[in-house]
């Protein structure tokens, strides 16, 4: 994992872009919803299980 996007904090210890630093490497992210009116009509699209997770 090389390409931590600085400034972004992830908390979704399932996601294989996670860090034990509650850093993101996925090297870019996606947020959506683009009809968002709220912060809980956001997600990141980025979102991918990680090998060790029961998310599969």
């Amino acid at each position: 994992m090389d390409n931590e996007i600085r400034g972004i904090s992830c908390e979704v210890k399932n996601c294989r872009f996670h860090d034990k630093s509650d850093n993101c490497h996925a090297g870019h992210i996606r947020v959506g919803n683009k009809s968002a009116t709220s912060i809980t009509d956001t997600a990141c699209e980025t979102f991918e299980c990680c090998d060790e997770c029961e998310c599969r």
